[in-house]
């Protein structure tokens, strides 16, 4: 097929999608509410998949100057004591043949991806907020709330964990909240002073601790500058302005305030953030379908993927490369069938991973998605 293809969100996802349709010579216009790209959101690890889908847009080393290679774990608890004790032998055992994982900001692969995109010459359109779309057996017609229009032969719907593409095609799948928050931060260097000599090292160094989970690491080789995040389970929801919308020096008191008395500093560090974004965390119950008629969803949009899991971005970055491929070597409705079918296990497997970090049981490590080889990585038919 080479008719234009409307994509819905110029994330991660959607900006991977247009460079892996343009590597199917297929064109596509991406659709991004965003007024412009800024230095907005927190990190992510990602998986060896992920990578390796980068590498198939010739962006590896791209990526590799832009983030940090974890080489190297360290899994504690509050007195600075590995907390798989007498495992760590057998747990270095099981991680001893996995592959590279790298810690990298939101912001940062944005810019890789969206540098490529523009000297692909792919258009991206900002400032472009979905409100409906229709379609019938010729086209898909976007309407956004400017008053504007798009045309395609294809929408695909790369908007995101509140995915407006999504409640229309399917309105009866509602996000529900997840029971558990997050806080994503990055803290300059300069602010860190002496404390750098405890979280500037190579090092990823992880914290289970009572009802949440604590990580940090350096992302990026030459930025002064590291990443932390909290994920706390939290049966009750709280409402924005108790979470969300808190004011910044009482969210940083309070968070801080967990780690008092902990051998490790936490507490000065969480305590020396200035950037900081609080969220409740939500999902959807894992999609059966994945398209009706000629839009179809990828990426956050479709999966919801828990932060526990550590896959969201990668799942996104597999999405687009296998649906690209599909679509290449069929027609759309061939192509919609297949990706359902062969990623339905795949989504399954990292919906269920997130019990990793919760019960950190690795009796089967091989049942998460975290500590498998990913995909098949052929761009070939």
């Amino acid at each position: 097929m080479n008719d234009k293809v409307v994509i819905i969100g110029g994330g991660v996802a959607g900006l991977a999608m247009s460079l892996f349709l343009k590597k199917a010579n297929i064109e596509s216009v991406v659709y991004e509410q965003a007024k412009v790209y800024g230095k907005v959101g927190g990190h992510f690890v990602m998986h060896p998949s992920g990578i390796a889908m980068m590498e198939l847009l010739g962006l590896d080393e791209e990526l590799m100057n832009n983030s940090h290679a974890l080489t190297d774990f360290a899994v504690m608890d509050k007195d600075n004591n590995p907390v798989f004790g007498g495992m760590e032998e057998e747990l270095e055992g099981e991680l001893a043949d996995m592959p590279l994982f790298v810690n990298i900001t939101r912001y940062h692969l944005i810019d890789i991806l969206y540098k490529e995109v523009q000297k692909q010459g792919i258009d991206v359109q900002f400032n472009k907020r979905l409100k409906q779309f229709t379609q019938d057996t010729k086209q898909v017609v976007v309407e956004f709330e400017d008053g504007t229009e798009a045309i395609g032969s294809i929408l695909i719907g790369a908007d995101g964990v509140r995915s407006k593409t999504r409640q229309q095609l399917f309105p009866e799948k509602e996000l529900h909240y997840l029971g558990k928050t997050g806080v994503y931060a990055i803290v300059e260097n300069e602010k860190l002073g002496e404390l750098q000599k405890y979280f500037s090292q190579d090092a990823a160094l992880m914290y289970f601790h009572d009802n949440f989970n604590f990580f940090v690491a350096k992302h990026h080789p030459t930025d002064e500058a590291i990443s932390w995040s909290i994920i706390t389970t939290e049966p009750e929801q709280p409402s924005v302005e108790a979470f969300d919308e808190k004011p910044i020096e009482q969210l940083r008191k309070e968070l801080g305030e967990r780690f008092a008395g902990w051998e490790m500093p936490i507490q000065q560090l969480v305590e020396s953030t200035d950037h900081l974004i609080a969220k409740s965390l939500f999902r959807i119950e894992l999609m059966q379908q994945y398209s009706v008629g000629r839009a179809v969803l990828i990426g956050d949009a479709l999966h919801t993927a828990d932060p526990n899991a550590g896959m969201g971005t990668t799942l996104g970055l597999e999405d687009a490369m296998v649906l690209a491929k599909l679509l290449r070597d069929n027609d759309y409705v061939q192509a919609f069938a297949q990706f359902q079918e062969v990623r339905k296990d795949r989504a399954e497997k990292v919906y269920h991973s997130a019990n990793l970090l919760e019960s950190l049981v690795l009796d089967n490590a091989d049942d998460y998605a975290l500590f498998d080889v990913g995909i098949d990585m052929s761009w070939e038919k």
